[in-house]
């Protein structure tokens, strides 16, 4: 469903903040290595699947990081990998994140790839990780490992089974929000 009246845009997404909203087609996730943001017993809850290359992601990350200020207590994110496959340096910028994660700096590390999201690539990946002042050994050996790998490949997965057409990709409280990205981000 695509919403073209703004207030009934605005009435979705305000449902959704704040009581849980009705959508149909509740959608299932595998949520227990997933990194999550805002308050774990938050009431409404974001996944996004994202790609560390593409432009509209990093604005949608921008305005998530918003959404979380501005709503501490009633909200919970969840970050999912969909590198797509003509960004050349997505796939190693989700095993750099996962990498990460195992170090307890996802987030972190997840702010700073957005941040240079035109020019990634192993160098810049490094020189990131070591701002963060993370453990560089097990970094790489973490980046390339099979665990990392199978979780970027298990979202994307998901991602498909989902049949998401692209990125960024919502699911308000486990519902696909299928509104343009510029009314998400308006309305939000």
């Amino acid at each position: 469903m695509k919403f073209k009246n703004s207030r009934l845009l605005q009435y979705f997404v305000l449902l959704s903040i704040f009581f849980g909203g009705c959508i149909p087609q509740k959608s299932r996730f595998s949520l227990e290595t997933t990194p999550m943001a805002g308050h774990p017993g938050a009431r409404t809850e974001i996944i996004v699947f994202s790609d560390f290359q593409c432009s509209f992601c990093k604005k949608a990350a921008r305005e998530i990081r918003r959404l979380l200020l501005a709503h501490p207590n009633r909200l919970k994110v969840y970050y999912k990998h969909y590198p797509l496959a003509y960004h050349p340096y997505s796939r190693r910028a989700a095993q750099a994140a996962e990498a990460a994660r195992l170090q307890g700096k996802f987030w972190e590390m997840h702010d700073l790839l957005f941040a240079h999201a035109e020019a990634l690539d192993d160098v810049l990946v490094y020189t990131l990780a070591k701002k963060l002042k993370l453990d560089m050994e097990r970094l790489k050996k973490d980046m390339d490992s099979p665990e990392v790998i199978a979780k970027v490949n298990a979202d994307k997965a998901e991602g498909e089974r989902l049949k998401i057409r692209g990125t960024p990709s919502f699911f308000i409280n486990r519902r696909p929000f299928n509104g343009s990205y510029m009314d998400l981000q308006r309305k939000i």
